[in-house]
């Protein structure tokens, strides 16, 4: 994240946390495209992650004097939006394989995870960027949510660190191998265009 946007942030927390109802109107405007796209790499429904990014804002109404250090809300507000997501997931694999075991009357359901991966063919323009969101779209929740905070939304290692909760030697090595599975994705996507 940029310093001028960081600046801006911190400024708006520190308005709304003064009860300044604009400023809390500024900070939803800037956040909830993020929060509801980082929301749905996890959950893989987007009317599910619009209600948890909304259940998020409208608990940050009453919580946001909670944050006691202005800078860190990009953090915290991802870090959130996060948890929620992962809790809502947990709580539909549980549903799911409920239902399976109830249906089919198998204990021996897989437990796969909820990700749900696509083909990975290309459209028919056979865009660069389409051919690359799809290959994005197979990876995992975990590697695709690193590589889109790192790379798209600019944020430091030790920021992505902050957000997911896990150490910075973590993120690196997540990074990493993230960016070796996509490797390997686009490579076999090229390797099957040039047939």
């Amino acid at each position: 994240m940029n310093e001028k946007s960081q600046i801006l942030d911190e400024l708006l927390v520190l308005q709304s946390q003064n009860g300044d109802r604009e400023a809390f109107e500024h900070l939803v405007v800037k956040w909830h495209k993020k929060l509801l796209y980082q929301s749905h790499i996890r959950t893989k429904d987007w009317e599910q992650s619009e209600d948890i990014v909304q259940d998020v804002w409208q608990w940050l109404v009453t919580n946001l004097s909670r944050l006691e250090d202005v800078n860190k809300f990009s953090s915290w507000i991802r870090t959130i939006v996060d948890r929620r997501s992962i809790d809502w997931v947990r709580k539909h694999q549980k549903e799911r394989v409920n239902q399976d075991k109830f249906a089919y009357g198998n204990d021996q359901i897989d437990n796969t995870s909820a990700t749900n991966y696509t083909d990975g063919a290309t459209d028919d323009d056979g865009s660069e960027m389409n051919a690359l969101e799809m290959s994005l779209n197979q990876l995992n929740a975990e590697s695709k949510l690193i590589l889109v905070l790192y790379y798209l939304e600019s944020n430091s290692i030790e920021s992505i660190a902050s957000i997911l909760c896990i150490p910075k030697g973590t993120v690196k090595s997540r990074l990493f191998h993230a960016r070796e599975k996509l490797k390997k994705i686009l490579k076999q996507k090229s390797y099957e265009k040039s047939k």
